[in-house]
């Protein structure tokens, strides 16, 4: 057989693997439809179940919402007031908010802060009885501090919601230690 009977061989080869491919790929795209009688549990296999099954982190921001602001005095001792507020970059909306945040007696204290969206949060994080973690799942940040020891977080803060935080050596998301961090939408 010569080179040029080979090659087209395995061309005709190749070309009947292909269309053989394709009309394999059509076929999944077919609904499939419950016989009569046919028990389905309210299944239905074309479409996947994409209900979330983790724990949820994230809620809507709740009404009348304010941001606090440097220097005022919250409404609640649970609410973190900003000892640093400062433009984000000249030009812009955006504020630069540094907040302390410690953990202390299996608590976060203050376990609430409220920023603008679009904001830049930073967090020094200290453990004042015992060694803590702080965890942002839907930023995917987290930060151990041994005793004594503070830790820097620091994020932009880009989509608006309630988002959880919690210590992960203290119970995970189902433990008594968290707090929430509130991004308020622009306006």
């Amino acid at each position: 057989m010569t080179k040029k009977k080979l090659f087209i061989l395995i061309g005709i080869i190749v070309l009947i693997g292909i269309v053989i491919l394709i009309s394999q790929l059509g076929k999944g795209d077919k609904k499939i439809t419950p016989k009569e009688g046919e028990i389905t549990l309210g299944v239905n296999p074309v479409i996947p179940d994409l209900t979330p099954t983790g724990p949820i982190t994230r809620e809507e921001v709740p009404e009348n919402i304010v941001v606090p602001e440097l220097g005022e005095k919250p409404t609640s001792e649970k609410i973190a007031v900003p000892e640093t507020v400062v433009d984000a970059a000249p030009g812009v909306e955006s504020k630069f908010r540094r907040f302390e945040i410690r953990a202390e007696k299996n608590t976060y204290i203050p376990s609430e802060i409220i920023v603008n969206q679009g904001d830049i949060v930073h967090i020094d994080f200290t453990a004042i009885d015992k060694t803590y973690d702080i965890t942002f799942p839907d930023y995917g940040m987290d930060q151990t501090a041994n005793l004594g020891e503070t830790k820097i977080l620091e994020f932009g803060a880009g989509t608006s919601g309630k988002f959880l935080y919690y210590c992960e050596l203290c119970g995970g998301i189902e433990g008594k230690v968290q707090g929430h961090i509130i991004v308020v939408p622009k306006k």
